[in-house]
């Protein structure tokens, strides 16, 4: 079944379905989409989770191992699939079409596809997807327009005690050019200088001309180019200012993902871009409470070790 991405908070009043596909290539919409499931999941007693970033290369055991030892101990597990490269290949397909026509209850099956706007047809039209989709729910998300981008703009502002103005949000979304992870970072920063108060558009313009000094973009190039001093005084830099710890590991995951892609099969560098990804995943865990660790600790760990 689908479920546009509005009708989400609704839909989610009744029952939990047994899989989830989102599809999309707004990594921040991506991620409110699936705080909303797995805030569902939590109360229908779904805390263990385990996240897979798999390629078309990759080993899909885990779809039915998990699936029959689960059947053994009657407990309750998020499996979350993440797709990289060109999606699950053949052998994904076919084990993601298998495990559609009978999922275990027991398992909430989450799958992500973050892909460019010119592959959302070719894959909202693959068999695997439409499999998945007639046993679960798909949610597409689009990307918003500049309206949207506004109205988005002042819930999020609300969301942290702000009350941005409309004229004051239109001035935002042209100032980071639709790029949401940005925009929101702005808005972080902005209710940090403007706390509980009302941000029209004479406090925009002299927020925004007062931008901070670095900015995620500026951490994750650090990071890729495996300058670590400097990467370390931008994470610093970025904790103090309250950056949300997600924009943080989108950038990295969206630099990752480049360079994993740039990468030759087998090389020394894709097997360290993998080992960061699972390291990704722990911290994505953190952030939504079902790690004990401290993100920004396993972020910082990550930053020396990669």
């Amino acid at each position: 079944m689908k479920v546009i991405e509005t009708n989400l908070n609704d839909y989610l009043k009744g029952s939990l379905d047994s899989i989830y596909v989102i599809l999309g290539n707004e990594y921040l919409l991506i991620d409110e989409n699936l705080e909303k499931i797995y805030t569902k999941a939590k109360e229908q007693n779904f805390t263990e989770k385990e996240t897979h970033i798999v390629n078309s290369r990759t080993s899909w055991d885990f779809l039915s191992s998990n699936s029959e030892n689960l059947d053994l101990f009657g407990s309750k597990k998020i499996i979350e699939v993440k797709l990289l490269d060109t999606g699950p290949g053949i052998k994904g397909a076919n084990a993601l079409k298998e495990y559609a026509k009978k999922p275990n209850t027991n398992i909430l099956l989450v799958v992500i596809v973050e892909i460019e706007k010119r592959e959302r047809k070719k894959y909202l039209n693959s068999a695997w997807v439409k499999a998945l989709e007639k046993t679960g729910i798909l949610i597409p998300i689009s990307s918003l327009s500049l309206s949207s981008v506004v109205f988005w703009i002042t819930n999020k502002g609300k969301a942290l005690n702000v009350e941005i103005t409309k004229e004051a949000g239109k001035l935002l979304a042209e100032k980071t050019e639709g790029n949401l992870m940005a925009t929101l970072q702005e808005i972080r920063r902005l209710s940090l200088i403007y706390p509980s108060q009302q941000i029209d558009l004479k406090k925009m313009r002299k927020g925004i001309s007062n931008s901070s000094k670095y900015d995620v973009f500026d951490f994750s190039n650090a990071f890729i180019s495996r300058n670590t001093k400097k990467a370390i005084i931008v994470l610093e830099s970025l904790k103090a200012e309250g950056t949300p710890e997600a924009l943080v590991v989108w950038a990295l995951a969206r630099e990752l993902n480049k360079l994993f892609k740039a990468s030759k099969s087998g090389s020394d560098n894709k097997h360290r871009i993998l080992k960061a990804f699972k390291k990704i995943a722990i911290i994505d865990s953190c952030i939504k409470g079902l790690d004990k660790q401290n993100p920004w600790l396993v972020i910082r760990e990550l930053t020396l070790t990669f």
